[in-house]
């Protein structure tokens, strides 16, 4: 039933927990939780945040004594810098300000992914505005143009384009007219008239021309972000990018992080580049998240093995395998994750490494307690080393490249991107070294001969 008991009263009752509601019932027999459930609407609590605030001091300065994966905290006096940064509590005004001090104590530590996240402090709410996954500009009559509309993948949420939804009539090239009956001119933001409308029904006056006769009116429902669009138009353009520079013969991956949505890009690239002479890992901008020894597995497969079949092309093991030369691109928020990506890739000889140093992260996180009143201090509880060397490794050092190339914003421009254009040189002449060859079986034996 999900009823969590909490305490047993020398009365014989029970304090129990239930979808969020707590109650009083028998401490025997069967339990009614909606005739022990209690009003608590009226209960109020009275708090002191002066003592709060040092009772959270406390706890975070414990929590990381007793989590940090070095129980000799990095060689400091951690008693001492408690008692540093504890001075200064009377002087804290705020939840924020606590925050800074916290920040301050922990940093002192010089070890990645020490997080403070804070806990009961006024927050403004958020209005959202609705988007529509689409770019406007300026067309003629002083009226909005349909400019671009995002492709998307509607059968991913966070990925939905609006405007390309079954039943809605609007193509690149439209006019806005107006939004929910408001009409929408060169004086007018577009975004204004979506304002507070995000995961809402709008109706859009839509044309071919400037003019409101004949136009039609169509009704969507709109996004609260554009960022998945975004990222999947990029994506593309970078996969065609290097298509075009190769003329064909290089594939590109781009890995966002190393948890949930970097395994479902690998999965979802690699089948359909597998067949490139020559692949691009993007590691660049990847935010981390797990340990990423089995996406290294999938870019390390090579094939093991063919299998001829009449009048198809033959199949290997594994079905999908890499064999020719790999390049990773990196920069500096290659992150936690996505910085043990391409120190694995250099491990196994995958390939050079492109761009600039990584962040320099590789003391993670498993979890730990939380404060009083929700905030948390992330503590890092493993560290990694080298096998061989058996030395630290990564850690506030980073990966760095074994070619550096800058991404400077004016290599952007009409298109382009340096470490692309850079990997693609350095795979077409590996390929011009050591060709790639697909193999072709050979002819079957003729066992029509006379008996051995």
């Amino acid at each position: 039933t999900g009823v969590q008991d909490y305490a047993l009263s020398t009365d014989g009752k029970k304090i129990l927990f239930n979808a969020g509601s707590w109650g009083i019932a028998d401490a025997s027999g069967s339990i009614d939780t909606s005739s022990a459930a209690l009003d608590l609407s009226g209960l109020t609590l009275r708090l002191d945040p002066a003592a709060e605030w040092a009772q959270i001091y406390e706890d975070a300065w414990r929590i990381t004594r007793d989590w940090f994966y070095d129980p000799e905290m990095h060689g400091y006096d951690w008693e001492a810098l408690g008692q540093r940064y504890r001075a200064l509590l009377p002087h804290v005004g705020s939840r924020a300000e606590l925050d800074f001090l916290l920040g301050e104590l922990v940093s002192e530590l010089e070890a990645g992914h020490t997080y403070v996240q804070t806990g009961d402090e006024p927050r403004v709410d958020r209005v959202e505005g609705g988007m529509l996954g689409a770019e406007f500009e300026l067309g003629d009559g002083g009226r909005y143009r349909i400019a671009k509309i995002f492709p998307g993948e509607n059968w991913t949420p966070s990925a939905r384009s609006p405007l390309t939804e079954a039943g809605v009539d609007v193509s690149e090239g439209d006019y806005l007219l107006a939004i929910d009956g408001r009409p929408l001119t060169a004086e007018v933001n577009p975004y204004s008239l979506l304002e507070g409308k995000a995961g809402r029904q709008v109706e859009l006056l839509v044309n071919d021309g400037p003019a409101t006769d004949g136009a039609r009116r169509v009704r969507v429902q709109t996004i609260a972000n554009e960022r998945g669009l975004r990222y999947l138009e990029w994506v593309r353009h970078n996969i065609a990018l290097a298509d075009r520079l190769s003329d064909g013969k290089v594939g590109y991956i781009h890995l966002p992080n190393t948890a949930f949505a970097g395994n479902l890009m690998l999965q979802k690239l690699f089948y359909g580049q597998a067949n490139k002479e020559a692949l691009i890992i993007d590691d660049r901008y990847n935010g981390g998240g797990f340990i990423p020894g089995r996406m290294i597995e999938m870019l390390s497969r090579t094939t093991m093995a063919y299998w001829a079949r009449r009048d198809v092309e033959a199949f290997r093991t594994p079905g999908f395998a890499h064999d020719g030369p790999k390049a990773m691109l990196v920069n500096a928020y290659s992150s936690s994750g996505g910085d043990a990506l391409p120190y694995f890739f250099r491990q196994r000889g995958l390939g050079p490494i492109i761009g600039t140093r990584t962040w320099g992260g590789l003391i993670g996180l498993t979890g730990n307690a939380d404060f009083a009143d929700g905030g948390s201090l992330a503590v890092p509880s493993f560290r990694i080393y080298d096998p061989e060397s058996g030395q630290w490794v990564v850690e506030n050092e980073g990966v760095t490249p074994d070619i550096e190339v800058f991404d400077v914003a004016e290599g952007f421009l009409d298109g382009g991107d340096p470490s692309i254009e850079k990997a693609v040189e350095v795979l077409l002449e590996s390929l011009q070294e050591d060709p790639y060859r697909r193999l072709e079986a050979p002819e079957p034996p003729d066992l029509s001969g006379p008996a051995s």
